[in-house]
């Protein structure tokens, strides 16, 4: 399995708990997933808000968005902190909205106190509370983030030729 480590703008680890690292700026790491994560301040919101928020959030750079469900699902790790997930992400809420709608009025969430999705109005804060997700964005920069003693360099330099076979000119 292929370990990447996300270079926030602020390279200085604040805290590391198993795969995920934070950063001064509050940017927190999956190094599983090579996603970084951005918590909204500790406070309920409803979707609509949320959305907007994590649209606009211009830390490390911007390129924010809501995180689908299977994001959120690969957070919640049972007994793990004080929400089932790592204790880096700071919420009190239980719930954390997902950037996938149903219907025009309704979005979904997921509740990390019993690991399920759930949906609920758009304008209704329910307790919700929002995370912030991005990708790595450049595979220059995922080069340079490989973390080469996770797997042999035979590998590693493999799985980077295949992904420029498939994104040629990305660099």
């Amino acid at each position: 399995m292929l370990t990447v480590s996300c270079a926030s703008d602020a390279e200085i680890e604040v805290d590391r708990d198993g795969r995920f690292i934070k950063y001064p700026n509050g940017v927190v790491c999956d190094n599983k997933t090579g996603l970084e994560w951005y918590a909204w301040p500790d406070k309920e919101t409803n979707w609509k808000m949320a959305e907007q928020w994590a649209k606009r959030l211009q830390v490390a750079g911007g390129g924010w968005r809501l995180p689908a469900i299977k994001e959120l699902e690969a957070l919640y790790e049972k007994d793990v902190g004080t929400r089932n997930m790592t204790p880096l992400l700071k919420t009190s809420g239980w719930y954390v909205w997902s950037g996938e709608t149903k219907g025009s009025s309704s979005a979904w969430g997921f509740a990390f106190s019993y690991s399920r999705k759930y949906w609920d109005t758009q304008d209704s804060p329910s307790d919700g509370q929002a995370f912030a997700v991005r990708s790595i964005k450049h595979p220059g920069h995922l080069i340079s983030c490989i973390d080469w003693g996770s797997q042999s360099t035979i590998e590693n330099l493999s799985w980077t030729i295949e992904w420029f076979k498939k994104f040629p000119g990305t660099i």
